[in-house]
């Protein structure tokens, strides 16, 4: 039996409404819906949460439900994905850096250079395409929910867009010093880097 008919049927044998079950969950009665549907599934820490709630195995819950497997199994490897590509990014920025303190534009470290953009940049764009794949959420509902409905920022994730916007700011007004925009551009990369790596650390259920 699929995850969704699962906990459907659970929570009706129960005597539990949505809220009810979103309340004993701290999230909100869309996400529950959602899982009830099978639009998304929940991560293998909220798993935990629902075995509890729900007094269900977390085994007999994998074992009946392969897509649910494959969904943490696809979590993992999004998660080792965020970390390369968080890697990849700041070292961009160590690399712009470098450069530009040495000021060496011979062919080899333009070439250097702008090969690594085209990897970042890819890195970067492929990331995004395929994070609904990774995350267990259909393509439709991710451009219409968003690539993580039933949840929202934490509070470190948003103390790290705060900064990033600070530094986005700065950027502009110091544009004209060329050394500082340089120092605060790595700084933007690294801490964009930073919050790819930590990226489980950004979110939280609604």
């Amino acid at each position: 039996m699929e995850f969704s008919n699962q906990i459907k049927e659970q929570r009706k044998k129960l005597g539990f409404t949505q809220e009810e079950i979103a309340k004993q969950l701290y999230i909100t009665r869309q996400t529950v819906s959602n899982w009830e549907q099978g639009k998304s599934y929940p991560d293998l820490n909220m798993l935990v949460k629902i075995s509890d709630v729900y007094k269900m195995s977390i085994d007999s819950m994998l074992k009946e439900d392969t897509h649910l497997q494959t969904h943490l199994e696809q979590g993992k490897a999004y998660n080792a994905f965020s970390v390369l590509r968080g890697l990849i990014t700041i070292l961009y920025g160590l690399i712009c850096l470098l450069i530009e303190r040495i000021n060496d534009n011979s062919p080899i470290t333009q070439f250097c250079l702008w090969g690594f953009t085209i990897i970042f940049l890819i890195a970067i764009l492929y990331g995004e395409h395929i994070k609904p794949f990774f995350l267990g959420i259909d393509k439709k509902v991710a451009w219409r929910l968003g690539h993580r409905p039933g949840q929202k920022r934490s509070l470190i994730g948003k103390s790290f867009t705060v900064l990033l916007v600070i530094i986005i700011i700065a950027m502009f007004v110091v544009r004209n010093n060329d050394n500082a925009s340089n120092y605060l551009l790595t700084l933007a990369l690294t801490i964009v880097g930073l919050a790819d790596i930590f990226q489980k650390y950004m979110w939280k259920q609604k």
